[in-house]
């Protein structure tokens, strides 16, 4: 009877180990890992690669690895207010200064073995905001040819001078809360449709794993309902939607990636009160914001009927099947805490799951 115990508990712990492991983002070295970390996300908001602050950059990244961290999500475009350039409406190329930066900026990670989750855009770009030229940043998404110039003149460039080999790169993200851009769910200044936004994705992935087969790709989705099929929900982000909008059949994502804040939702829309195979989605989840200061009302109001630490958040995302866990933000600017209250929750999966926390890039992993 104690032999067969031990067979059974020995089966699940092997079934629940391959689950995990499948459910995990692998590096170009080949090494599994939980994204535990934190977003950053920018220095001087849509300047950070024209004007780029080495000091305070080098500075966050020391701050994220020693509370345990391995993985900071960082914008790059934003709004297009200073980067790209534009001439006659169409992006035309960079800025002198901007793969140099992001070299550098990529290689002051390296040394500190976290890796980027790189976010081209964010919503921002439909926004009367200073420097935005929205008319631009609109054909930008829905034009082809607009799109296209985008690709050929700043997207490719970057993906192969730095990007495309570089092994502290974790992901390019295309897009911040694209949702947020549309008429159904959306807040910009100007909207324009989910068929645009899935056409601009579709032709931008399939761009990126046309010259670097080897990065992944997602995008950062607002909320679940936009992700997963289940009940009322829509995944506007499937590989059959992205391909059928946009025509391109490499032009899918490799993950998915949902935010989830609980002044807005209750736990029918929570990452953090369902498993990820609750989804029933195809490709590993990772959870790319949530308040720093854990799941309680900061005092814009409370949906959920529990509340959760940081550290039990980071926890139940890397037991409950998610592939990483990253608070919201740095810089702490907005009251929703900083990486003094997300240190918990980072420092607690390095101590207990080092395997695929710590980052190691200069071995080949074997799995």
């Amino acid at each position: 009877m104690n032999n067969l115990l031990t067979y059974i508990i020995v089966i699940l712990t092997t079934i629940s180990y391959s689950f995990a492991q499948n459910n995990l983002l692998t590096l170009k070295n080949g090494q599994k890992i939980f994204a535990s970390g934190m977003n950053l996300a920018w220095i001087e908001f849509g300047k950070d690669l024209t004007h780029f602050e080495e000091t305070r950059y080098a500075h966050a990244l020391d701050e994220i690895s020693v509370a345990g961290g391995n993985t900071i999500r960082w914008w790059l475009h934003v709004n297009g207010s200073h980067s790209p350039t534009f001439t006659d409406g169409k992006v035309s190329g960079l800025n002198p200064e901007e793969i140099p930066n992001l070299e550098k900026a990529l290689n002051l990670a390296r040394a500190r073995s976290i890796v980027i989750v790189m976010v081209l855009w964010s919503f921002d770009m439909l926004k009367e905001q200073e420097g935005v030229n929205i008319e631009n940043n609109l054909s930008l998404i829905e034009k082809p040819e607009c799109t296209q110039a985008y690709i050929d003149n700043a997207l490719i460039p970057m993906v192969l001078h730095t990007l495309k080999d570089h092994p502290a790169i974790l992901c390019l993200e295309i897009c911040n809360e694209p949702e947020g851009m549309s008429h159904k769910h959306g807040w910009t200044d100007v909207r324009t449709t989910r068929k645009y936004i899935q056409q601009f994705h579709n032709l931008i992935a399939g761009a990126i794993h046309r010259e670097a087969p080897n990065v992944l790709v997602c995008t950062g989705s607002w909320n679940v309902q936009v992700v997963s099929d289940i009940g009322k929900f829509e995944n506007w982000y499937s590989d059959k939607a992205l391909i059928a909008a946009g025509g391109d059949s490499l032009g899918t994502l490799d993950f998915y990636q949902i935010h989830y804040y609980p002044r807005w939702y209750d736990e029918d829309y929570s990452i953090f009160h369902h498993p990820a195979s609750y989804w029933q989605l195809d490709k590993p989840i990772l959870i790319g914001e949530f308040q720093a200061k854990g799941l309680i009302d900061l005092g814009y109001g409370y949906k959920p009927k529990t509340t959760m630490t940081t550290e039990e958040a980071y926890i139940y995302a890397y037991q409950n099947g998610y592939a990483g866990c990253l608070a919201w933000t740095w810089t702490g600017h907005d009251g929703h805490g900083g990486v003094q209250d997300a240190e918990p929750g980072m420092r607690f999966l390095k101590k207990k799951y080092s395997s695929n926390i710590i980052i190691n890039f200069e071995e080949k992993a074997e799995y």
